[in-house]
């Protein structure tokens, strides 16, 4: 954790990201209080105006409460630079993220096997029923070529494809769209079509109706 300058610096920096933070979680001071108490630590939402406000410094037990409150990896990170603690968070947003989606992409994964071994057993009993090979792999639409295990991470490597050939297709139109906008450009300037207006080229017909000074020129 880097050194701090003074004592203020402490209650400046915690009163920074405690407040960044807090509304970056969704939560409103009365909300925080609460999770705090929760935590067996006395805390107001008019306590959490303070230290926002930076009217006081953060006491160790408080410090400590509010960020295991708030989720944070240490609470001594309410304590460092803003521009250092933005770049903490952000890695702990993603972190949570990968978390989060690591659940869902677990949780389909095992449905999808779930459901590929019931379709195996459904067209096992077809078969077994006196249906034809062929009648049952054009049935089963091709999602039994391989083992459950298999067609999933395949499913995973397409998803990682299409990642980068979404990627790929971006820069290729944002290179498409400037070579188009540079013809046109270079079409305007061969045809002698001004691009930019300038003040000397600015002229004034009989019959302007704006101030003029004794020299017939627009007044300013």
């Amino acid at each position: 954790m880097p050194t701090l300058d003074s004592d203020s610096s402490v209650a400046e920096y915690f009163a920074i990201n405690l407040r960044k933070t807090r509304e970056a979680r969704g939560l409103s001071q009365a909300d925080l209080a609460q999770r705090v108490k929760e935590l067996g630590h006395p805390c107001t939402q008019a306590t959490i105006w303070k230290l926002e406000q930076g009217h006081r410094e953060p006491k160790l037990t408080e410090a400590v409460a509010i960020g295991g409150a708030l989720g944070l990896w240490r609470w001594t990170e309410l304590t460092v630079k803003p521009a250092e603690f933005d770049l903490a968070i952000t890695v702990d947003h993603w972190r949570r993220r990968a978390y989060e989606l690591a659940a869902q992409t677990r949780a389909a994964a095992a449905a999808q096997i779930e459901a590929l071994e019931n379709l195996a057993v459904a067209v096992r009993s077809a078969m077994d029923a006196g249906l034809s090979v062929t009648w049952a792999e054009g049935r089963s639409g091709g999602w039994l070529e391989f083992t459950p295990e298999v067609t999933v991470l395949r499913e995973v490597l397409a998803a990682r494809v299409a990642l980068e050939v979404e990627d790929d297709e971006h820069h290729r139109r944002s290179a498409e769209q400037e070579r188009l906008a540079t013809q046109i450009l270079s079409a305007l300037e061969s045809s002698g079509v001004p691009l930019a207006v300038t003040p000397e080229d600015v002229r004034f017909v009989p019959g302007d109706d704006r101030e003029r000074d004794d020299d017939g020129d627009a007044a300013g």
